[in-house]
């Protein structure tokens, strides 16, 4: 065989085994191209719901002793205190020692001359006395003198009670409670009725809640309130809203009883306040997608999601509010949602 003749046959052999590669390629591509399926989605679904919608306002505030439940102990008279025996926070007894107080000097010498007058005065009665029973005196100085002693006794008593016959005198507790303040130190010197302790009753505590002044807020109001650091949530309602703002903080001091619950003074404490309630649209949080194009959501219908635009109300944490037109009976995919486009075939889960 020549060699002309063998590069003919090798070149006839090389076109025909290119032409059987591309109609194998060709029947190949063919056969994926016919048996890949239209995309399909896997969701779950959800049924839009038409449900009555709180309007909630979430604001914060500080546990404090209730004005109505607590009680200022003063001086009885004018003192020197000796020993205090509490500190602001402390929880006490009813009858517990708070403080501990001495005679000051006026006020030992206001009892003295008191006494003194007593005595007096008896002895001044018993002269009008032995000189009117002898008709060398008369009635109206025998009831002078009756009167004088009255009031010398009433004087004294007065300073009996106040502690001034003691050169120690205790000031106790009169309900049980939580100190709040310490109003002096040992050693100081108090005038009468000068304060010394601030008591309020440990279940009488109330929230004090810092509210905008929107005028959304209004006595009688349902709250939720909840101890920041953790514990069990407060049903309770706002009993007092302010009408004028805070100087340094700008907003309006509001009041809600702790109904019962104990909490330190001063621990701080989040508010969930019903400022109203409409019947609206809600689905899932999860149902809502969101993109360059707005949020929206996929309602599914005839095997096919079909996207709607929605706006946005009141999150309510696993459910949000929604608006805009929606049709009865509507679903809206949940999970797999993000993974949709408008008009895309579905398949629901566990179907």
């Amino acid at each position: 065989m020549t060699g002309r003749r063998l590069l003919m046959i090798l070149a006839a052999v090389a076109v025909a085994a290119g032409a059987v590669a591309a109609v194998v390629l060709l029947r190949g591509k063919g056969g994926e191209d016919a048996g890949e399926p239209n995309p399909t989605a896997v969701v779950t679904l959800a049924p839009v719901r038409r449900q009555l919608v709180q309007d909630v306002v979430s604001v914060y505030g500080v546990v404090q002793a209730d004005p109505a439940g607590s009680v200022t102990l003063a001086a009885p008279k004018a003192s020197i205190v000796s020993r205090v025996l509490v500190r602001s926070g402390q929880t006490v007894a009813a009858g517990e020692a708070l403080m501990e107080i001495a005679n000051a000097p006026g006020a030992e010498m206001a009892f003295k001359q008191a006494a003194d007058a007593v005595t007096f005065a008896q002895t001044d009665l018993a002269r009008v006395q032995r000189l009117y029973d002898e008709r060398l005196a008369a009635s109206d100085q025998l009831t002078a003198a009756k009167k004088m002693l009255a009031d010398a006794q009433a004087t004294l008593t007065a300073q009996t009670k106040q502690g001034s016959g003691r050169s120690l005198q205790a000031i106790s507790a009169p309900q049980a409670g939580v100190v709040t303040t310490v109003s002096a130190a040992a050693g100081d010197h108090v005038a009468q009725d000068a304060p010394l302790v601030v008591l309020a009753r440990a279940s009488g505590a109330v929230a004090k809640l810092g509210l905008e002044p929107s005028g959304k807020f209004a006595v009688g109001q349902a709250v939720t309130l909840q101890p920041v650091f953790g514990g069990p949530p407060i049903v309770s309602r706002l009993t007092m809203v302010g009408r004028a703002a805070d100087q340094t903080t700008k907003t309006l001091d509001a009041i809600a009883p702790l109904n019962g619950a104990i909490l330190p003074i001063a621990a701080a404490v989040r508010g969930e306040v019903v400022t109203g309630a409409r019947t609206g649209w809600v689905v899932p949080r999860a149902s809502v997608v969101f993109d360059e194009t707005g949020p929206h959501v996929f309602l599914v219908s005839g095997g096919k999601a079909h996207r709607a635009f929605v706006g946005l109300g009141l999150d309510h944490g696993q459910d949000v509010e929604i608006t805009g037109q929606l049709p009865s009976g509507a679903q809206v995919a949940v999970e797999g949602a993000y993974e949709l486009q408008d008009g895309m075939a579905v398949k629901v889960r566990g179907r």
